[in-house]
């Protein structure tokens, strides 16, 4: 199979386009079809008493979100009092889902990434939630394009897409004018982005650019590079899956982050930051650009005490070559032991705390009223989980709530008209991640790193963790 047969190219409503491995097409089929059929055609009660246990509690210190959470599993058993809820802190873990699974300590529901959904649908290890998503005035209402990565090669649905995102350029727009640069027209090509760091330094001493190189984060990062660049950095063919880590696409990155340190000097002096402490440094307006999820407004403004007027998204730079941005989102996994009536309240919990705002113009407004009262943000950027159409009415109705600049991401919310989302390698994605991480580190300290030898070097470390599984 070639790269480009590997690749399943699915056209979203909203103008996305998403490329993703399908590891069920590739394979023929999910391994479960027989039992999705009969999974299918089951049928729930929504009045009966029922019991479901959610995952993804938020932990102790978390006090403001936790109380949050607390607060709407009240209201929504409020509203159906038949439905029990039970939480616990349990969040999705490759290392320990399917021995969970298998003994039978996995909640009804929790988050699972876009990279292990197909995975999961070709192990029987989700429920086949068809039924209920067909038959139901909320999810029928999701788009279908973006539903479909959900999906088996024979059109059953195993979970709810709740949020997806992009990877994006995130920059200090207060530096961006100090430095005599347009924040309103941020960098789009890594050349730019160059050029903007050098002035970012030049003119006002802080760091120009820097990225994460610690947790896995660089090699995250390094590889949403490479996709900017032209290069995936795995291909699968039926049941291989070959690594390609020495690339052109991957060199071309590196060379960026080598110029940035070494022709630019415009790196700062901190080459082991990790993702926290990074974000630490360009909330307080000593990082004038990084790399990040498109969706780190919480985490800088809200979390960090950045002035909402100083966080700049634009999209994640490209060259002539790009196949597309990395992104991912969440998925809502169903537990495949789960009762229909437990399924049902399930799904009912997912539309009323995820989903229920973007199709319910009294839901939109009271989610929009409860954020502005709790000082959050309304507004934000996001890929939409609707259509074009459907989000439009959505971003009428909290239209008087948005708090949030939102001419100030016109670059980043134009860009997914036609944006390509790809997504994260579906092999050894955080082994791979923690390889590549000494790689960044190498090239941002050493000005004669080989890049050649780094990259094949890393190659041949994720490969032989491939081979094994």
């Amino acid at each position: 199979m070639t790269q480009q047969s590997w690749l399943r190219t699915i056209g979203l409503a909203s103008g996305v386009l998403i490329i993703s491995a399908s590891l069920a097409a590739c394979s023929g089929g999910s391994a479960s079809s027989d039992s999705s059929d009969e999974a299918a055609g089951a049928v729930c009660d929504p009045e009966a008493d029922v019991t479901i246990t959610l995952g993804e509690r938020p932990t102790s210190d978390q006090a403001a979100t936790l109380d949050a959470w607390e607060n709407s599993i009240a209201a929504f058993e409020e509203l159906h009092p038949n439905i029990t809820i039970e939480d616990e802190e349990t969040k999705y873990d490759v290392a320990t889902f399917s021995a969970m699974l298998v003994g039978g300590t996995l909640p009804t529901t929790l988050q699972v990434p876009f990279t292990d959904i197909q995975s999961l649908i070709d192990r029987g290890q989700v429920a086949d939630i068809s039924t209920y998503v067909d038959n139901d005035d909320v999810l029928s209402q999701l788009n279908p394009q973006l539903a479909a990565v959900t999906q088996d090669g024979d059109g059953h649905t195993f979970g709810i897409v709740r949020a997806a995102y992009t990877m994006g350029l995130i920059y200090n727009r207060t530096l961006f004018e100090e430095a005599g640069l347009d924040p309103d027209a941020p960098p789009t090509t890594w050349d730019e982005t160059l050029e903007a760091a050098e002035a970012v330094t030049e003119k006002t001493g802080e760091t120009g650019f820097i990225i994460p190189t610690t947790g896995n984060v660089g090699g995250w990062l390094l590889t949403s590079m490479a996709y900017s660049n032209g290069d995936l950095v795995e291909q699968t063919d039926g049941d291989e899956t070959t690594v390609t880590l020495d690339t052109d696409g991957m060199q071309a990155s590196l060379q960026f982050l080598h110029d940035v340190r070494w022709t630019a000097n415009a790196a700062g002096a901190n080459f082991l930051l990790d993702n926290n402490g990074s974000r630490d440094d360009i909330a307080a307006g000593y990082i004038g650009q990084t790399l990040n999820g498109a969706n780190l407004y919480n985490s800088l403004v809200i979390g960090r005490g950045m002035p909402k007027e100083d966080f700049g998204l634009a999209p994640f730079p490209a060259s002539d070559d790009a196949i597309g941005v990395l992104g991912g989102g969440n998925i809502q996994w169903f537990n495949p032991s789960a009762t229909p009536d437990q399924l049902c309240a399930a799904m009912e919990w997912t539309k009323y705390y995820f989903l229920e705002r973007y199709v319910d113009e009294d839901a939109a407004v009271a989610w929009a009223e409860s954020q502005v009262a709790d000082d959050l943000p309304v507004g934000l950027p996001e890929v939409p989980v609707v259509s074009d159409e459907q989000y439009a009415d959505f971003l009428g109705w909290i239209e008087p709530y948005i708090n949030v600049p939102r001419v100030n991401y016109t670059a980043y919310i134009d860009s997914l008209a036609d944006a390509v989302i790809v997504p994260e390698p579906a092999k050894k994605a955080q082994e791979l991640y923690a390889a590549l991480d000494p790689v960044v580190q190498a090239v941002l300290t050493r000005e004669d790193a080989d890049f050649t030898e780094l990259l094949q070097t890393a190659q041949t470390q994720v490969q032989d963790l491939v081979d094994a599984e």
